[in-house]
């Protein structure tokens, strides 16, 4: 698939033309599961990963990169892995998830773990996996619009890893102050570090 570069750093712009590609690249769903295997083995085979004693992931829907992978590395590795729930006012936590098969529909349809499981107090030892429209090589991620990950961010002490195709991956775009780096970014062809 040719991708053409976009003509603005925008965020509007970008998030317009990024769903748009994400959109033809869903269509093919070989091409994309193979991307996907690529940059979740990217992260698994890294040292964040290997270091980290928490793990905090996305349930993937079908437009964003896949994390099962992941999700079933962690949970085979002994990691504490925790899933967002979203809560009012914008605000997400994570929650401790210990077999798939506890895992429920919650907002917006998407599988998360019970109400009463334990939420996490994310720390140094804390690998959090985000995920991205696009990001640039400053390590800004551009993600879905919810703001759900910045604000969670905002605060967070551990490891910050976007998931990202590497054609989407830009010299920069626009940020603000509320926008927060990440210290890696894993595509299917390359992971770039943030100093």
């Amino acid at each position: 698939m040719a991708v053409t570069n976009p003509a603005s750093t925008d965020k509007g712009y970008l998030r317009d033309f990024y769903r748009e590609q994400r959109q033809k690249l869903c269509e093919d769903i070989e091409r994309k599961s193979a991307l996907d295997v690529e940059i979740q083995t990217r992260l698994l085979i890294s040292h964040e990963y290997r270091a980290a004693a928490t793990v905090l992931l996305y349930m993937a829907r079908p437009y964003e990169i896949a994390t099962s992978l992941i999700l079933h590395a962690a949970l085979s590795n002994h990691k504490t892995v925790g899933l967002p729930v979203c809560l009012e006012e914008g605000k997400m936590i994570f929650r401790r998830v210990e077999k798939v098969s506890e895992l429920i529909p919650g907002k917006y349809g998407i599988l998360e773990p019970p109400a009463l499981s334990e939420a996490i107090i994310a720390d140094e030892d804390t690998l959090c996996v985000c995920p991205a429209l696009c990001c640039d090589m400053r390590g800004y991620r551009l993600g879905f619009g919810g703001g759900y990950y910045d604000r969670y961010l905002a605060d967070f002490k551990g490891v910050k890893a976007a998931l990202c195709y590497a054609d989407s991956v830009i010299p920069t775009m626009q940020d603000d102050e509320f926008d927060v780096r990440m210290n890696v970014i894993h595509t299917d062809s390359f992971t770039r570090y943030m100093k």
